[in-house]
Order: C-alpha cells, then sequence, then structure tokens
C-alpha cells in the first residue's frame, strides 16, 4: 500500500490532469463492464498496461505482483463457475468431465468453461482500469474530481479519512508485529495464532481511538467538516481530450462490430 502511494505522487503521469485519467479509465472501464465483450477487455488490459509500464513508468516486477494480488478471489470464482454440480439425469450434454457421486455428478461443461473465460478476461481488464486510476493519479487530486463531480461532502469526507487511516493502521500493525517478534510471537503454530489474535484486537481499539481522537479535532474545529479543500493548478491538454474522444468513438464501433 505504501508502495503504490508512492507511486501516484511521483510516475511520471503525475502533472497529467486528473479528469483527463479518470475520463480515460472510466471510458474503458464502461465498455468492459457493460458489453463483456472478450475482445474489447483484452484491448483495455493492453492499453492499461502499456500505459502503466511505459507512459507512467511503473516497474513491470512491481506491476506484476499488484496483478497478482487479486489472484486468489478471482481463481476461487472462476473455480465455482468452471465446476457444477446436479443430478445425473439434469446434466448438459455438453459436458466434457464430470465425476459421478451416487445420483449426483459433479462437471465442467463447455458453457462453463466460455464463461469462466469471459469472466477472467472482464475482472483483468477492469483491474488494469483500476491500477491505472491508483497508481498514476494522487489523492487530493482524486478527491478534486469527486467535488467537481457533486458528490456529497460526507462521501468524499469519508473517502479522504478511510484512505488516511488505512496508513496509521498499516503503521501500527508494522510496530505490533516487530514487538511480538522480538519476543518470539510466531515461533510456533500455536503462539503464532494468539500473537495474531492480539494484533487484530490491538488494531480495533487503535481504530477507535483514532477516530475519537479525530471527532475530537473536527468538534474543536466547530463541527466543519471540510477537511479537504482542494485546487489544482494543472491544464487541460485539447490533445489528451481528443483521444479519450477518439476511444469512445473506437470502441463504440468496435461494440458494434463484434
Amino acid at each position: 500500500m505504501l508502495k503504490i502511494d508512492d507511486y501516484a505522487y511521483s510516475n511520471r503521469l503525475k502533472h497529467v490532469h486528473p479528469a483527463e485519467k479518470v475520463g480515460f479509465v472510466m471510458t474503458f472501464l464502461m465498455f468492459t463492464i457493460i458489453t463483456k465483450n472478450v475482445v474489447i477487455a483484452m484491448i483495455t488490459f493492453s492499453v492499461m498496461s502499456l500505459s502503466i509500464v511505459f507512459a507512467a513508468k511503473i516497474p513491470f516486477s512491481q506491476y506484476l505482483k499488484l496483478l497478482l494480488l487479486p489472484s486468489i478471489f478471482l481463481f476461487t470464482s472462476i473455480a465455482a463457475i468452471l465446476v457444477s454440480i446436479a443430478p445425473v439425469y439434469q446434466v448438459n450434454v455438453d459436458t466434457i468431465w464430470f465425476f459421478t457421486i451416487k445420483s449426483w455428478q459433479i462437471y465442467i461443461s463447455v458453457a462453463n468453461i466460455n464463461q469462466a473465460y469471459q469472466l477472467l478476461v472482464t475482472i483483468i481488464g477492469s483491474v488494469s482500469c483500476l491500477y491505472f486510476l491508483i497508481l498514476t493519479t494522487p489523492l487530493h487530486q482524486l478527491i478534486w474530481v469527486l467535488r467537481r463531480l457533486k458528490l456529497p461532502v460526507l462521501f468524499i469526507e469519508l473517502v479522504g479519512l478511510t484512505y488516511r487511516f488505512i496508513f496509521v493502521l498499516l503503521n501500527k500493525m508494522h510496530e505490533i508485529h516487530l514487538a511480538q517478534s522480538s519476543r518470539l510471537g510466531y515461533q510456533n503454530h500455536r503462539l503464532w495464532i494468539s500473537s495474531i489474535a492480539h494484533l487484530i484486537v490491538s488494531l480495533f481499539l487503535k481504530s477507535i481511538q483514532s477516530a475519537k481522537e479525530l471527532q475530537i479535532a473536527i468538534d474543536s474545529r466547530g463541527g466543519d467538516m471540510k477537511l479537504y479543500e482542494v485546487e489544482l493548478s494543472l491544464s487541460y491538454n485539447r490533445y489528451r481530450c481528443a483521444g479519450i474522444l477518439v476511444s469512445i468513438i473506437g470502441l463504440f464501433i468496435l461494440t458494434l462490430n463484434t
């Protein structure tokens, strides 16, 4: 998480107007999610990956590690779609693998494979869009965009505070883990479980304490919740805006043709 925040403030696209980056990302993301077109999803992944590695100059090894983070959730979802369970008399004729247990059959069909493949490509394309946004756009620029979209102030403040508390809790977790490790708190399986339990409880108490301290700070200012007032001096680029418009037209034509 700390590395992601560092890249957001040091990448080569940090001076690009945030509205252009959000428009660029949302164009590909919406077409990928709404159309569920495999070709568009693959184009989205390719464009976002090339932009992250070559335009923003994010190391490819770090980007690859980030792509592997959601892989556990992704493959568990894919496995649940691939494998079906049904009574023997209801099994489809397009079954390519099956295992029978009494009157039930566990099987994988062609339809399951097609659905899993479509979901896999769509998710990868969508994740690459989100990675482009968080790796190239600092928090204050995202908050500026949210304010221009006229979203509720409470929602924007919660976004900023949640992002802030992530780093507070990460720092606290590191301190507790270091103290536990120095006292051999992870020496064996039993101690590991006990140490993890104490770590979770300590983080919960720390989050409550930090929230109370923040509320006291807000009350001392008269209850004014406008914690994030952001002004940008960046300017729009007509060529990048034209590129976004061309992308919308191109994706729309591609959707109709495929």
